[in-house]
């Protein structure tokens, strides 16, 4: 697939996150945008057929997540980044703000090991 059908398969799901998160109309919480947006990749990673992609299609929705995570959390910001703030202090405490379960934060931080391996 290449990054416009990826685009289109994957787009309506970036709307659906970031109107879950949204606040306000101007407003997303980003805290829960990160958390999202780490599970989709966690479960592409996990399970590409379920996801609706195959394994060679990774790279290419690892770009498509990271050009929508730079317009909602800003230049520079991507999958890593939110792995990195999932297992700091500040991405702990969201992850109890947000109420994510037990097993929902082990699956977070166990990708964010890889993740955060990969890109070191």
């Amino acid at each position: 697939m290449d990054i416009d059908e990826i685009r289109q398969r994957f787009t309506p799901a970036i709307q659906e996150i970031v109107d879950t998160c949204r606040l306000t109309d101007e407003f997303v919480d980003k805290e829960m945008f990160r958390v999202y947006i780490a599970t989709i990749w966690g479960n592409a990673v996990l399970d590409p057929g379920e996801s609706g992609v195959t394994e060679d299609d990774l790279s290419v929705l690892h770009d498509f997540l990271n050009e929508e995570i730079e317009d909602i959390l800003g230049t520079g910001e991507t999958i890593t980044s939110c792995y990195e703030y999932i297992v700091s202090k500040a991405g702990d405490e969201s992850l109890s703000r947000l109420r994510v379960t037990a097993r929902h934060r082990e699956f977070l931080h166990y990708f964010a090991r890889l993740v955060i391996a990969s890109a070191g």
